[in-house]
């Protein structure tokens, strides 16, 4: 492997020395469970509070685990890592083909729920999420669309797109691994004192939570190759709590840019994940010299930066038009045109792409100022599902059920002029805004523990529907509730199947072969 600064090797690994390897591991996830143990020893303090912590870690009663370690000694052993069943993460590649037209590699570290780390990691990204949320609301794109609406909504409340006005993007290439785990840990600590000015994140102490992180960024090993390597940098690119802590990082990042400006109050100004967007009405002279300080500064950030009047951002393209903003569905030119979302089962894949085709309407409709360009997109998608090998018939009718389900069957005629496209966008808009209202009330009845979901593997041999049908016969005959007689408090069960959609998951199933990946025994 070539030389980096993201991570060491831990131990190499060879025939004769293979079972003191694995002593090394059982004795390092011991470790780890020996200070999970110490930092939360005799802490009646967290009695009630840490009642969270049960659905997270095998639904333990850690109120009183907590306080009297000796006599729940049995119990204790459920929180921590089960070594019987914790599985080596490994590195694999994927094709990476934004420096087109070289064909590079991407690495890839695929991590599972037996990983020594998940646990903790999962139960840290709970907490820490209700922290950042609160001081990031409305800074964060949650996808184009969330953008393109704030966006909107900035531009009709403050009038502040001008025809002089810039827009800028900043991607930051290592967001996964931004720094050394010492600097993590105190710009965490540092966000707690600056930011947070509570001394608990739900009655959970910030120095316990600090060391709860140290444990778990120190404790992120994987195998290539014949070696077991540890991250010294970052993480696990699919960690929730590395994501996390990396936005807490840019967010130190984003108040010197943000203080830089003399302008900061007037600006639009956010982020979505390592890509960050604002606009710009001063000198392009001021906002380099702010762009240089910023590079100075976070000189060990890899940062690509767009300046113009009219770039890309996520899956946009946006233009200031003199003031008015122009915008259009962005296909990547590095990613092969017409292909449809990888689905690893053939039996469900009409289903998914009928889902896709109406979600990419939707997107067009949303993203698309003129109708030109809403018809241009349309067309796309309808190749795209040609060129897969789905029919004529199978396009219409989904086209078709699109514009019926909207009321808008006018807009497959061609000469539909753009004050009717536009009424209908706005028709779409409320549409989607009746969506996430719902979508609020479905989770909401999560936190109130009002809604399940419950899925199992499918086979696509055997009866799905009847299986359905009968598990909630029997969950309706088994479960009783109090308080029931109000549709608010009634249980709400989602029962689905469950598939391996994504390339990157099929791909990661196929392991290396070393006995050392095997579960450690």
């Amino acid at each position: 492997m070539l030389e980096t600064d993201l991570f060491e090797i831990d131990m190499t690994i060879d025939k004769e020395n293979l079972q003191a390897t694995r002593i090394y591991l059982t004795n390092k996830i011991k470790l780890m469970n020996c200070e999970f143990e110490n930092i939360f020893v005799n802490t009646t303090k967290y009695k009630d509070e840490l009642k969270k912590i049960n659905v997270i870690i095998d639904k333990v009663e850690l109120p009183n685990i907590f306080m009297n370690t000796t006599k729940y000694k049995d119990e204790l052993k459920k929180i921590n890592v089960i070594i019987d069943k914790v599985e080596l993460p490994y590195l694999y590649f994927l094709p990476d083909l934004s420096e087109q037209p070289l064909l590079n590699v991407k690495p890839m570290i695929m991590t599972t729920q037996y990983n020594a780390t998940y646990r903790l990691g999962k139960f840290l990204n709970q907490l820490l999420q209700t922290a950042i949320d609160i001081h990031q609301q409305g800074r964060i794109f949650h996808n184009g669309t969330d953008f393109l609406e704030k966006f909107h909504n900035y531009i009709d409340q403050y009038d502040r797109l001008r025809s002089k006005t810039n827009f800028v993007t900043i991607t930051i290439n290592n967001f996964y691994h931004l720094a050394p785990h010492d600097v993590l840990l105190s710009t965490l600590l540092d966000f707690f004192m600056k930011f947070y000015h509570l001394p608990v994140v739900e009655n959970i102490h910030i120095t316990k939570i600090v060391r709860l992180t140290s444990l778990f960024l120190h404790n992120n090993r994987f195998y290539y190759d014949g070696k077991i390597y540890r991250f010294i940098k970052g993480g696990p690119s699919n960690s929730g709590l590395i994501e996390t802590l990396s936005n807490i990082y840019v967010n130190r990042m984003e108040k010197f840019l943000i203080d830089q400006s003399s302008t900061k109050q007037n600006e639009f100004y956010g982020r979505y994940q390592n890509q960050i967007f604002f606009t710009w009405n001063q000198s392009v002279d001021e906002l380099e010299q702010i762009l240089k300080s910023m590079k100075s500064e976070y000189h060990h950030l890899s940062f690509d930066i767009h300046i113009g009047k009219n770039l890309n951002y996520l899956d946009l393209y946006l233009e200031n038009r003199h003031g008015l903003l122009y915008s259009r569905v962005h296909h990547q030119p590095t990613q092969q045109p017409y292909t449809l979302p990888y689905i690893s089962s053939t039996g469900d894949s009409i289903r998914k792409h009928s889902h896709w085709l109406r979600s990419s309407l939707i997107r067009a409709v949303r993203y698309c100022t003129t109708i030109e360009d809403f018809n241009q997109e349309r067309i796309y998608l309808e190749m795209t599902c040609l060129a897969n090998g789905y029919s004529v018939e199978f396009v219409q009718k989904h086209i078709e059920h699109f514009f019926t389900f909207f009321n808008a069957t006018l807009l497959q005629q061609w000469s539909l002029d753009q004050h009717s496209y536009e009424k209908f966008r706005h028709r779409l808009f409320n549409f989607m805004s009746e969506q996430r209202q719902f979508l609020q009330k479905k989770q909401d009845l999560l936190k109130r523990n009002r809604r399940f979901h419950l899925s199992y593997l499918y086979d696509n041999m055997s009866p799905k529907g009847i299986f359905n049908k009968k598990l909630r016969e029997i969950l309706s005959q088994n479960i009783q509730l109090e308080n029931t007689t109000f549709e608010n408090n009634k249980l709400q069960f989602v029962i689905t199947t469950k598939h391996q959609y994504s390339l990157n998951s099929l791909l990661s199933e196929q392991r290396p072969t070393h006995p050392i990946l095997n579960k450690i025994n």
